[in-house]
């Protein structure tokens, strides 16, 4: 049996997407408007489709992307924690979307010393790094080589001779009968 996926979305829009463009790009795939994109952009997980085979879902979530939205996808009978029609428990809230700061929530930066660089000092632009003498250069007698003139030879005259090894006498091997 094929594992079926529920398909959920909650409000989520890709990063750098401006949200009216995502909410008329979700109206036009969904054919609606009004409560019912509201109740999508809620910031609780709404179940978009239920019992979906893989390919169905991955289409969904290629949609959802092209229009600029964020989807999950969860196997089918799992609740993923929070179920969609269950309330928040009575002794939270959440604040408004796009209210508050995290940087309450920030663990506190402490200064990290700088170490102590006095005794470094910079070099000028095209300084060479290592004050090692370079080697003299080669002395090379070319007097023996010679040149040939462009186009007059070819590659196959350097290519080395195979010289084939000569076959082994073989004449008084025997195959035994027996």
């Amino acid at each position: 049996m094929e594992e079926t996926y529920d398909i959920y979305f909650s409000g989520q829009i890709i990063a750098g997407r401006p949200e009216p463009e995502v909410r008329q790009n979700l109206g036009r795939l969904f054919r609606t408007d009004g409560a019912a994109l509201e109740r999508l952009f809620s910031g609780t997980p709404v179940r978009v489709k239920r019992g979906v085979d893989q390919e169905t879902a991955i289409r969904y979530r290629v949609a959802f992307r092209e229009a600029g939205a964020l989807v999950e996808i969860r196997p089918s009978g799992e609740s993923g924690g929070q179920s969609p029609r269950t309330a928040p428990s009575p002794g939270l809230s959440l604040l408004p979307p796009r209210s508050g700061s995290l940087a309450d929530c920030a663990p506190a930066v402490t200064p990290v010393p700088l170490p102590d660089i006095s005794g470094l000092a910079l070099a000028p632009p095209g300084a060479p790094l290592d004050d090692a003498t370079p080697p003299p250069p080669a002395d090379i007698d070319t007097t023996g080589l010679t040149l040939f003139p462009p186009a007059s030879g070819s590659l196959e005259e350097c290519a080395p001779t195979v010289v084939p090894l000569p076959l082994p006498d073989i004449s008084d091997l025997k195959l035994d009968d027996s």
